[in-house]
């Protein structure tokens, strides 16, 4: 550590407060500091900072091929065009999720080739996945993919739900399979004895679990439950709802600030967002907002809470898949956020800025060699960057 007269835990706490751009500079320094700054512990205690005090938050914009995101700490507020990793693929891209700074992408049936992805730092791990398991005669299904994190095993995995029914509306196929990017493999991990009550797939991934909206008998919306798949130990339970009125609404989940929330639409009078404070609890859910404000509830498709504000006292809204509103707590107000560079249609997904990369399974024979091939020619790149430049601290 002698171009950095500092001790190292000292160095990598104040580095955790910065965002990734500068890091990603820094790693340019010195050796010293691009094996700090490339460290499990400092890549951690940055994004456990950054998840903490609500900082380094993008949004990203999908919808095409083309993709987009924007950064909501920065006083810019530009719309970065980024490369789609999945661009050259036949199928449409879609946005599965985040987890960790990490965004997951993937073409849809039958193509199933699937991107983890960074989109600060621009590096991406990219597989073809194997084709869903259905069996002959069956009809057409559904087949419903979600994107998680499992912290105990410290990998990413993507969910896949295959389910079918007969033309009676019986459940004949209804399977879990969970990929796993540590193993690099699938596993089939058992039943789904539910019917899904929307076919519109958007991830609801929170305090370790994906979350859909079920019912227990065919086309029973009114009467409909939330269940939970656990990432950790495979385990599928049912979350409570909150007490609901018997009119007639529209319900979608998402999650707000890390918590699970729920959406509900009366058409033409008001809309609930729903808050679940302790997870499980179902005395915790907690009734956010309601709001007859027309431009939220007029001509409303679809409605999703996307992200708290920075200073919290706002939370900014997803309408028809073409325009952001920011909805203020204390003084019921509504306004739209509009970003030159936005795209005209797109659905938002956010992400935490992060050094948090991939590893898809466990590298060998000529897949570790190109590994570390790069590794090799990335070490003499940033040699060469460093050379003159030393940070005095």
């Amino acid at each position: 550590m002698s171009d950095v007269p500092m001790p190292p835990d000292l160095l990598a706490q104040i580095l955790s407060w910065l965002p990734v751009a500068p890091l990603l500079r820094f790693r340019s320094v010195s050796k010293t500091f691009r094996a700090l700054i490339d460290s499990d512990y400092v890549i951690k205690l940055q994004l456990n900072h950054s998840l903490q005090t609500n900082t380094n938050l993008n949004i990203i914009f999908g919808g095409d091929r083309t993709l987009c995101y924007l950064n909501l700490d920065s006083s810019a507020k530009v719309v970065n065009k980024i490369d789609n990793p999945l661009y050259f693929a036949i199928f449409e891209t879609v946005i599965l999720g985040s987890c960790n700074g990490v965004v997951c992408l993937c073409t849809t049936e039958p193509d199933n080739e699937i991107a983890f992805w960074n989109p600060i730092v621009r590096k991406f791990k990219k597989i073809r996945l194997a084709p869903a398991k259905c069996s002959e005669g069956l009809g057409r299904g559904v087949c419903i993919k979600g994107f998680g994190y499992d912290h105990v095993h410290d990998d990413h995995k993507v969910v896949r739900l295959v389910q079918y029914c007969s033309l009676h509306n019986e459940l004949v196929h209804s399977k879990i399979e969970v990929f796993s990017s540590k193993t690099d493999a699938w596993r089939e991990v058992g039943d789904f004895p539910y019917y899904l009550c929307y076919r519109r797939n958007f991830n609801t991934f929170t305090k370790g679990a994906l979350h859909w909206l079920v019912s227990q008998k065919p086309g029973k919306r009114v009467d409909f439950l939330i269940a939970a798949f656990d990432l950790t130990n495979d385990e599928l339970r049912l979350v409570p709802r909150p007490e609901l009125s018997n009119e007639h609404f529209h319900v979608n989940l998402a999650i707000l600030g890390g918590c699970l929330s729920m959406v509900c639409h009366y058409p033409m009078k008001n809309v609930d967002i729903w808050v679940m404070r302790s997870y499980g609890v179902k005395d915790s859910w907690t009734k956010l907002i309601s709001t007859t404000d027309v431009k939220l509830i007029r001509e409303l498709d679809f409605l999703r809470p996307v992200s708290y504000s920075r200073s919290g006292d706002e939370v900014l809204f997803e309408k028809n898949f073409d325009s952001l509103y920011w909805y203020h707590l204390e003084n019921k107000t509504v306004k739209r956020f509009k970003v030159a560079g936005m795209p005209r249609l797109f659905v938002t997904e956010t992400f935490t800025g992060s050094l948090v990369q991939v590893n898809i399974g466990n590298p060998t024979g000529s897949g570790a060699k190109k590994e570390k091939i790069e590794k090799k020619d990335d070490n003499k790149r940033d040699d060469f960057l460093s050379k003159g430049f030393r940070l005095v601290l």
